[in-house]
């Protein structure tokens, strides 16, 4: 039986409460349960005050047998940050300020170019990016049989990203970062002429993530994934091209984080479909969690199967 945790950025206090309260129990520095083992949906870095103590209980567990921890966009973005490009001057993932603010935490716990810092990309690059059983799936961000197929035929059926295809992974345009972009960030479409927004980094987005879990949304106004009403009421009513999402089969769950959702009781968003990304990181929300679920022999999913703890930044107020 498995449990899934969504993205835990460097929570760790938030990390054993929730372990604690699905019954795992600590045994040094790793933790156990006698018949569930966790799945691990990405995103274990930055944000978050305790960097280095997350990774040790997600890697500990992995390596104890324990736990299945997948690849994050984070960890993703990590190793690109790490890894010098082709000329040796520049890296895969640019050394700019927006970058370096983003992996801040991180690199404050594992300074650039330390020992520590060089194993802990190396593990990285063991996480797969996806995992299917015959009773689930569970990706980052975006379950795509299409861009699936392109990462399995370049890396293999284990979705390794190994060295031989970093350059190809991190370059703009290539089959093979269009598919990994779609499968740990999502699906993003362009936004009408003109139109912009901010994201909760305060970045200026053109584009719009989209919702590729449920198979009856069909508008470009339906499948946006945004909270400002002003910009979805210029958006399309029209049916979107067709292939232009994969849409979602529904022949068994599938569990992903990424989203962040803001402060609502965590529940499934369809009988197949679980996020849990519930914004633990987030300083600016009251009702911030990290968010679990409990899979039993069930086929639909169960909203009494979520389990959660509020995060340390709720708990201040």
């Amino acid at each position: 039986m498995y449990d899934f945790i969504g993205d835990i950025h460097g929570h760790a206090d938030e990390l054993r409460q929730l372990l604690e309260k699905l019954e795992y129990e600590q045994h040094d520095e790793t933790w156990s349960h006698q018949q569930r083992k966790v799945v691990f949906l990405g995103d274990y870095i930055d944000r978050g005050p305790k960097q280095k103590e997350t990774i040790g209980i997600v890697r500990g567990m992995v390596e104890a047998g324990d736990a299945i921890a997948l690849m994050g966009n984070h960890e993703l973005n990590a190793i690109g940050f790490a890894t010098s490009a082709a000329d040796g001057k520049e890296f895969l993932r640019p050394h700019s300020l927006k970058n370096r603010e983003q992996h801040q935490k991180f690199l404050e716990e594992f300074p650039f170019g330390s020992s520590e810092y060089k194993e802990v990309i190396a593990w990285f690059k063991t996480l797969p990016m996806y995992l299917e059983t015959a009773s689930f799936r569970a990706i980052h961000a975006c379950y795509d049989t299409r861009q699936l197929k392109i990462i399995s035929d370049h890396l293999g059926e284990k979705y390794l990203l190994n060295d031989k295809f970093l350059t190809k992974a991190f370059t703009a345009g290539s089959e093979l970062y269009e598919a990994i972009e779609v499968c740990l960030k999502g699906i993003e479409l362009d936004l009408p002429a003109g139109k912009s927004f901010l994201d909760k980094d305060g970045i200026e987005r053109h584009k719009v993530r989209c919702n590729w879990w449920d198979p009856q949304l069909k508008s470009f106004k339906e499948v946006a994934i945004i909270s400002d009403e002003n910009i979805r009421a210029n958006l399309s009513d029209e049916e979107l091209p067709a292939n232009a999402i994969a849409e979602y089969d529904n022949l068994k769950p599938v569990f992903f984080g990424h989203y962040w959702h803001r402060g609502e009781t965590p529940e499934k968003l369809t009988d197949f479909a679980a996020c849990l990304d519930y914004s633990v990181a987030s300083k600016d929300l009251t009702l911030g969690k990290l968010a679990a679920y409990r899979m039993g022999d069930e086929s639909i999913l169960e909203n009494d199967h979520f389990v959660y703890v509020d995060s340390i930044y709720a708990k201040r107020i």
